[in-house]
């Protein structure tokens, strides 16, 4: 018994010691899957920042306009991108276990399902975009300006969801690249087009807000144009053809459904509860607004390293279990979990470092904006590293083994219950500093972390979802 007693610091300290090793081949599998992942995303984060910075330059009111419109592109972003990455628990599966014939499937039921989102989401903002806007934003300039803002950017949610669905199966088949190589045209495009229409150069009129959502429909399209070609032109295994999406198994159906519906809602209810801080803040004022515009957009750009370590966890420990290796694939999940960690630990020594310089990039924004943004970026910096095990941990990990509705319960209760809740009684209620606001927003990362480590250990997340069912 005492020797038990003895081993159990050793074996701890073994466990450390693998998750921490991280050998050349599989440092190399990391790197080829996650550097492109990390180039795009940073281009993405690019394109906000870009966008961000033309549109600082018509002011407080529009910055806040377009800000608080694009909480319904983001809603719509997390709505499509949970629909795609449940279809890429397997995708990255059967890719693992090379049968392209039922990737193929699954791409079909993935585009069918976020085609419905996208049109739901475009729909509503075309019919009604006074109504959504309000949600947002008291009646006045700000108000007008999103309202116009989103009757235009509505277009573009169909490009961007047929887009995500050819590069979510570029990506789990290893060829993250090419969605690299979309996203520098999107972000080109965009860069130009903003130049012509925000401020009327090249010969284009000046439309303001309105150009800038335009601007993003015509990069959404040459990113989704990109993904297209690279797919069918090279002969991958995204290019299906329709009756190849269509050529459904008996069974595959619910058992597809049944593994990403609870992702999808995961994804559209933690939207839908984040927006919900936005609707706090925007009940605090322009200058409140625009604050928290700044540090999103600044956040983006930092968090491009953790995006891409989270997708590259999918594709490696899915792959892993789609070979049927679950040994490895819970090897993997440690040591990416582990160097998520450290990435925080990095990335937030950085920000605290470099916050005052990207703030100050908002030159056409207020100093109390731009004062408060950096505190505001501080305090975010110094909890990077238990959001970003937490993003591994339940994004990366436990939905590549389909555990998606344990998933579900851990992301979406504690946003709610938690979060959300303390955030709406601090501004609403106590009428807080926005600083201590925001910072309501963690107390639901530490109750993700202590449900979500235990749970991990016990495997009960690891399903091998290509075993095809008996009987």
């Amino acid at each position: 018994m005492l020797r038990n007693a003895l081993s159990m610091p050793a074996r701890a300290c073994r466990l450390v010691a693998d998750s921490l090793r991280w050998d050349r081949p599989f440092m190399r599998n990391v790197f080829m899957v996650a550097l492109p992942m990390v180039i795009q995303q940073l281009v993405t984060a690019s394109l906000h920042i870009v966008d961000g910075l033309m549109v600082s330059g018509l002011g407080d009111a529009a910055y806040s306009a377009v800000t608080q419109a694009n909480r319904v592109t983001f809603m719509f972003n997390l709505f499509s991108f949970g629909t795609c990455t449940g279809g890429a628990i397997f995708l990255s599966q059967y890719w693992g276990g090379r049968d392209i014939r039922r990737m193929r499937q699954a791409m079909g039921l993935t585009m069918m399902f976020v085609l419905i989102v996208a049109c739901v989401f475009m729909s509503a903002s075309l019919l009604m975009p006074r109504q959504i806007i309000s949600l947002f934003l008291p009646e006045g300039e700000s108000f007008d300006r999103a309202v116009e803002y989103l009757s235009v950017v509505a277009f573009g949610y169909l490009f961007t969801a047929v887009d995500n669905v050819y590069a979510a199966t570029l990506k789990a088949a290893e060829r993250t690249y090419l969605p690299m190589l979309s996203g520098f045209a999107s972000i080109l495009t965009n860069t130009v087009l903003n130049y012509a229409f925000i401020f009327g150069k090249l010969g284009c009129p000046a439309m303001g807000v309105r150009g800038a959502a335009l601007a993003t429909v015509i990069s959404a399209a040459v990113s989704m144009g990109m993904n297209i070609a690279f797919s069918y032109g090279m002969r991958l295994p995204a290019g299906a053809r329709p009756s190849e999406w269509l050529r459904q198994e008996k069974g595959f159906a619910g058992r597809f459904s049944k593994t990403v519906v609870p992702v999808i809602f995961n994804e559209g209810l933690w939207a839908v509860g984040t927006t919900m801080y936005n609707v706090f803040y925007g009940r605090m004022g322009d200058a409140a607004v625009a604050t928290m515009g700044v540090c999103t957009t600044i956040n983006d750009l930092v968090w491009v390293a953790i995006f891409a370590l989270m997708n590259a966890t999918a594709i490696i420990v899915g792959k892993a279990l789609g070979a049927g290796d679950r040994e490895r694939a819970y090897l993997y999940a440690r040591r990416m979990m582990a160097g998520a960690v450290a990435a925080g630990i990095v990335l937030g020594a950085l920000v605290i470092v470099v916050r005052w310089p990207l703030v100050n990039i908002f030159s056409g924004l207020s100093y109390e904006v731009r004062d408060k943004a950096q505190f505001i970026l501080l305090l975010g910096a110094l909890t990077i590293w238990f959001r970003a095990f937490n993003t591994i941990n339940i994004v990366g990990v436990l939905r590549s083994g389909g555990d998606t509705l344990f998933s579900l319960c851990l992301d979406v209760g504690t946003l709610w219950l938690v979060g959300v809740t303390s955030t709406g009684l601090a501004a609403l209620v106590f009428h807080w500093p926005l600083e201590w606001v925001y910072a309501c927003t963690f107390l639901e990362e530490a109750v993700k972390m202590a449900v979500g480590i235990p749970h991990f250990k016990k495997k009960q997340w690891m399903n091998v979802l290509t075993e095809q069912p008996q009987g």
